[in-house]
């Protein structure tokens, strides 16, 4: 059996006799139609050539789920999840009588390395944060500030925040901000007026560098007149978590940044689907991860307890 017409049959079953969503069945196609597309490729097959399901051995699972991490890098989370898929859809097979042996058997899920708590910044941390960004005294701290209040109000992953161009930018009638996030899917995400008023003071300072060539239309700017590179804001993240004396400052990134907007916004909103929008996520299983509670909420909630 060709491996299209396998997985026609496999997604029918999750769909019929599982009652799959139809969210996780489209899930489970596209980790199943990557790994198609990486044996096309890899077994130099042209359309219309099919791939059969039992030219798949360990060999090519094992070629695959290496270059996830080497080529691709994925997390081992997402590794995982690739390789949960591929199990499922294989003992499929096996169950169906279509093939006789099941490839990836031979393979173990990575190991994930977990903490007691995400890593994030509490409220009053985030203040600190920021009141440590706005008394430094540095020439970019304008820039630095703005460029902090789009992780922490919008949620802003750092790469969508690096390629940001001025034209992204409304601060007129309602401020928003266009955000071209993960697949080149764009999104609209309204600013806050601390952010906002933000941007306006930085703009000046900005436009007094007066850019040139490519980098003329790049909304935040290096001090030596180019689009300002990951690699700095990285850096710029950790130095003022240094400065504000924060626990575990030198795991303070751009992304646990990214992380406390979605905390500090479900904390107060308990809307997943908003906060879905707003981070961009395809899914909303993504966006549950930052639907935990802290350790002061979990000792509120018990001590509202009756007393037995």
């Amino acid at each position: 059996m060709n491996f299209d017409r396998a997985l026609e049959f496999y997604l029918k079953y999750l769909q019929t006799e599982l009652g799959y969503s139809l969210l996780t069945v489209k899930e489970y196609k596209s980790d199943l139609k990557l790994f198609s597309r990486y044996l096309r490729q890899k077994k130099n097959l042209k359309d219309p050539q099919p791939l059969s399901v039992s030219s798949i051995d360990k060999f090519d699972l094992g070629d695959f789920l290496a270059d996830l991490i080497l080529e691709r890098n994925n997390d081992p989370k997402t590794r995982n999840r690739k390789l949960f898929a591929l199990r499922s859809f294989f003992l499929f097979l096996v169950r169906q009588e279509v093939l006789s042996d099941d490839p990836t058997r031979a393979f173990r899920s990575s190991k994930i390395r977990t903490s007691a708590e995400p890593i994030y910044l509490r409220l009053p941390q985030a203040r600190v944060y920021m009141d440590t960004i706005s008394r430094s005294g540095l020439k970019t701290a304008i820039r630095d500030l703005a460029i902090m209040k789009l992780f922490l109000y919008c949620g802003l992953r750092l790469s969508e925040l690096v390629n940001l161009d001025l034209k992204d930018l409304q601060l007129t009638d309602e401020p928003s901000i266009k955000v071209i996030g993960k697949g080149n899917k764009e999104r609209r995400v309204p600013l806050h007026g601390e952010v906002a008023t933000t941007l306006k003071e930085y703009l000046p300072w900005r436009n007094e560098l007066k850019p040139k060539g490519n980098d003329a239309n790049a909304l935040f700017l290096s001090l030596r007149k180019r689009r300002i590179n990951p690699r700095t804001i990285q850096v710029m993240v950790k130095k003022y978590a240094k400065k504000s004396g924060l626990d575990n400052a030198g795991e303070i990134t751009p992304h646990k940044l990214r992380h406390t907007f979605a905390s500090l916004l479900y904390k107060e909103t308990k809307d997943l689907r908003v906060l879905q929008e707003l981070l961009g996520h395809s899914s909303v299983s993504t966006t549950q991860i930052y639907t935990h509670t802290d350790p002061e909420q979990r000792r509120k909630t018990v001590d509202q307890m009756p007393k037995l």
